[in-house]
């Protein structure tokens, strides 16, 4: 059975997947932070030393954010609606302002991403020796 043409006509593509979330407050639309995120970066400057701010540009998935990055590499980010309430922010909590689309990301921030290095790669002689070595005794 097909539709009419004026239920057809009502149809309407959905929103962005992000607003879907939005609506319900468990999440912070784009672009405005909600008051607790906010308090969570006053909280994280407070608590670490060398925190600098730091105004991601938009991207594909993700809007315009605001990351304070600590001396020791640690980090935070929430969404924030344009760059100069995020530089004001930054003034209010006395912390220098960048914009990493310009200046890039801190180097001790990627450290800290970093997932453990893989191991170095067996030899070929290694590897010979192990497909070589007499299989494990099976189960008692």
């Amino acid at each position: 059975m097909r539709p009419c043409a004026n239920e057809v006509a009502k149809w309407q593509p959905p929103r962005n997947l992000a607003s879907r979330f939005c609506e319900n407050g468990d999440v912070a639309r784009f672009g405005k932070p909600k008051r607790d995120e906010l308090e969570k970066l006053k909280e994280f400057a407070a608590k670490h030393q060398g925190v600098e701010g730091y105004l991601e540009p938009r991207t594909a998935t993700f809007d315009q954010s605001l990351l304070v990055v600590a001396r020791g590499g640690e980090w935070q980010r929430v969404p924030v609606a344009d760059r100069k309430r995020a530089e004001a922010f930054c003034k209010k909590l006395g912390i220098p302002f960048y914009d990493a689309g310009i200046v890039g990301y801190p180097e001790r921030m990627r450290g800290r991403s970093k997932a453990k290095p893989a191991p170095e790669a067996p030899t070929p002689a290694e590897l010979e020796a192990w497909f070589q070595a007499d299989p494990a005794p099976e189960g008692d």
